[in-house]
């Protein structure tokens, strides 16, 4: 494979020309998946050669694959390289077959038909494959140490160190790509078995033999597998993409057996006449489901026999200016390893933009740099290692590497105790996490009759739930006589995320009512929990409207309340950390969760939005400026009729009870506050772009249903704009304890003039 499987001073064969081509076409398949990997994050992810659990209908495959549009004189170019991106996949297949021939090529040389040498063969293989993938993580685990990008300390990392990716969460983890590194250790381990086979049968029978197992399994998998489908059919089994391993397999026992002969007909025309054909049928295939069953093979055999002609084949001299190609190939596989984190992390997903250019030019060159650094950083390591095991053996290499891990490990345990105590991180989930409990019908809701001290990004404040797991104060069900009774319920700008319970606005709106109507008993009953959204606010009013008989009901709507929408409660209570270790437990500690994601979020964040000229996921959320970007198809149709339906909900169960509804609907920090009062607000957003946001989006919205509905919206905008000082917390989303006492104020005053609360 990349830059591995194969090695001159591996082989004795009496023509060392056979090999020129193998360098070439190993640095053909890694531009080919850079390429591939570039296209993906310009371009939306390609359908063809890529089936998954929702892989859209036939005609979506299909429409995908027309030419775009709009980039004047660079439509042609752009639209060529979104096609060899598109069909990228090509580059692994490659691999596969140069890792197979590559095998077999330098145990033919090496031993023909003499006995397997199995031990020497996984400690060679194996010595090969693991330093540089054992470097490679060391590199991003330095990273991560420095800027918080990179592999952190987890246990996916460990699994992954040791080269197993098969699962759903380890196949992608970190950089994508890397799950090819586990399938190529598959095959190195089942390979013994393919070389007795080779010997038992000869190649062709082999490769018949292989592809007749491999393209059931993959049909199979295709057909039942579901959401394993795309990690299945992409090699998280080796099995999968035993065709190609075994034509590697096949074409190294020709060309050993038969050089001259099989060169001709690799490169007869009848035979690149077929390979075109094969390479049209492959793509057609690579549409349908259960052409994906043989589409790899075909892609990859025909792309294969059409470059080894292209290069030449066996009579193909060195040349001084394949140079560059040839030092590409002999290190494809630290370049292959380095490459995708790099493009992830530079490239910009800004179509036709100078800033996607340059991304690309310095992802490529740190990659080009990076991978021989990391080839230097294994020399360096291995060598010393080597040294001390000559001084004090086995014994004295463990003991020596515990002691420096030691040494890391502690001072990394340092940081996190004191990022910790100073600046505590929304780690393991949310940060209200452990006030919360799940609630099955609901969701979820604060943990009954506890107070919990919250502490994470600015934040420092204590919530106190009620019996019934609800902020404030837990009034009887029965009323009594001249009692207005007002029931709230809204997310964490509700529930006061952010202040403590006592100073949330339904806690200081009850006093000012209060102060308004003497001689009257006032309680606001807030069912207010962070997170809730509109599925969650119907679930309240259905329980406890019916329960407590209110005379008016106060729906908090925030700008996010569309995305809440079609958001379900298993998706919540995920996000939420439930079922998660305790989030100030040990694991917590010693997986590092405050530093790591201190450094993401704090370092390297604001590197990388510097870089690419973007705002950083963090403070993008900050400010929801997501609710105000416009033509956003969700939020036009399915989030608006869920949003819709849950009001109308709302509206027939306060109508049985006999109260009232309105809808205070919060504005995002951004729809209020300048740019320089909130310091997390990124320099590269123009809100003023009427092409890219709709400041007024969610509150026209939310007034328009609420209209249709006969519902009354109050917008909060202007009670939220203060000249002198941004209502907002500096270092997060939510109001401090000025903005809770500003809607109070305003909600008293606005209840009672229009009505909703009479004096008696």
């Amino acid at each position: 494979m990349v830059g591995v499987s194969i090695s001159r001073n591996e082989i004795d064969h009496k023509d060392h020309s056979v090999l020129n081509w193998v360098d070439l076409i190993k640095a053909i398949a890694l531009l080919w998946i850079l390429i591939n990997h570039i296209v993906e994050r310009l371009f939306k992810f390609a359908y063809i050669e890529n089936p998954m659990a929702d892989w859209g209908t036939l005609a979506d495959r299909i429409a995908q694959l027309r030419p775009l549009e709009g980039y004047g004189i660079w439509t042609v170019p752009v639209n060529l390289l979104r096609y060899v991106g598109f069909a990228g996949d090509g580059g692994v297949q490659l691999f596969i077959i140069l890792s197979g021939f590559g095998l077999t090529w330098g145990l033919l040389n090496r031993y023909g038909n003499a006995p397997f040498p199995l031990v020497q063969f996984y400690r060679r293989r194996f010595g090969r494959i693991y330093p540089l993938w054992w470097g490679a993580h060391l590199i991003f685990i330095l990273t991560w140490l420095l800027t918080g990008w990179g592999l952190p300390l987890k246990p996916e990392t460990l699994l992954s160190f040791l080269g197993i990716r098969v699962t759903l969460d380890l196949f992608y983890y970190f950089s994508p790509a890397w799950w090819f590194i586990s399938l190529l250790l598959q095959l190195y381990l089942v390979y013994p078995l393919l070389w007795r086979g080779l010997q038992r049968w000869g190649p062709l029978r082999l490769l018949l033999v292989s592809c007749a197992i491999a393209f059931v399994a993959r049909a199979v998998g295709l057909l039942l597998l579901g959401g394993y489908v795309d990690a299945w059919q992409r090699g998280a089994i080796f099995i999968t993409r035993l065709p190609e391993f075994a034509f590697g397999i096949s074409l190294a026992a020709w060309l050993y057996r038969s050089p001259d002969l099989t060169d001709r007909r690799l490169c007869a025309p009848v035979t690149l006449l077929l390979a075109v054909v094969a390479y049209v049928v492959g793509l057609a295939l690579a549409l349908t489901l259960l052409g994906m069953a043989v589409a790899p093979f075909l892609l990859g055999v025909s792309a294969f026999v059409l470059l080894y002609a292209a290069l030449g084949g066996i009579n193909r001299a060195a040349s001084p200016r394949t140079g560059v190609w040839k030092w590409v190939g002999k290190h494809s596989y630290s370049l292959f390893l380095l490459h995708h984190p790099l493009v992830l992390l530079f490239v910009s997903d800004r179509k036709g933009s100078v800033r996607a250019i340059a991304g690309t030019v310095v992802a490529v060159v740190l990659t080009v740099i990076g991978a021989i650094f990391l080839e230097r950083l294994v020399e360096w390591i291995t060598a010393g290692l080597n040294r001390q095991y000559k001084k004090a053996g086995v014994p004295g290499v463990l003991l020596k590497s515990g002691a420096v891990f030691a040494g890391i490990f502690g001072l990394l345990l340092i940081g996190e105790l004191v990022v910790r105590q100073a600046v505590p991180q929304e780690a393991l989930g949310w940060g209200e996490r452990s006030s919360l409990a799940v609630e099955p019908v609901i969701g979820w809701k604060l943990k009954p009759s506890q107070e919990t001290r919250l502490r994470w990004e600015s934040y420092d404040y204590r919530v106190t739930a009620n019996a019934l797991g609800f902020p404030g104060p837990q009034y009887p069900e029965q009323k009594s006589p001249g009692t207005v009774r007002i029931l709230t319920t809204g997310d964490a700008f509700t529930s006061a995320e952010g202040v403590d319970t006592n100073q949330s606005w339904a806690r200081l709106l009850e006093a000012d009512l209060a102060a308004q109507l003497p001689g009257r008993k006032v309680e606001v009953l807030n069912f207010g929990i962070t997170g809730y959204g509109p599925n969650q606010y119907a679930a309240i009013i259905q329980e406890f409207a019916p329960r407590y008989k209110p005379d008016l009901i106060v729906v908090e709507s925030f700008v996010n309340d569309y995305q809440d929408a079609i958001t379900s409660n298993d998706e919540f209570r995920g996000s939420i950390g439930f079922g998660l270790p305790p989030q100030n437990g040990w694991y917590s500690i010693v997986t590092l969760s405050n530093l790591q994601t201190f450094l993401s979020l704090h370092v390297a964040a604001p590197v990388r939005s510097l870089l690419l000229h973007s705002p950083s996921p963090l403070a993008y959320s900050w400010g929801n400026f997501a609710a105000l970007e416009r033509d956003k198809p969700d939020f036009q149709a399915t989030a608006r009729g869920i949003f819709a339906e849950r009001f109308k909900q709302i509206q027939t169960v306060a109508d049985q009870v006999g109260a009232k509804v309105v809808i205070p609907m919060v504005p995002a920090s951004v729809q209020v506050c300048q740019p320089d009062q909130l310091p997390y607000y990124p320099k590269s957003i123009n809100l003023s772009d009427s092409t890219k946001f709709d400041v007024d989006l969610p509150q026209r919205t939310t007034q328009e249903i609420a209209s249709g509905l006969g519902l009354r919206a109050y917008d909060l905008r202007p009670v939220l704009r203060s000249p002198s000082k941004c209502l907002y917390q500096p270092h997060n989303m939510h109001w401090l304890p000025e903005g809770h006492q500003a809607v109070a104020t305003y909600l008293s005053q606005a209840l009672l003039a229009d009505g909703y609360v009479k004096k008696l």
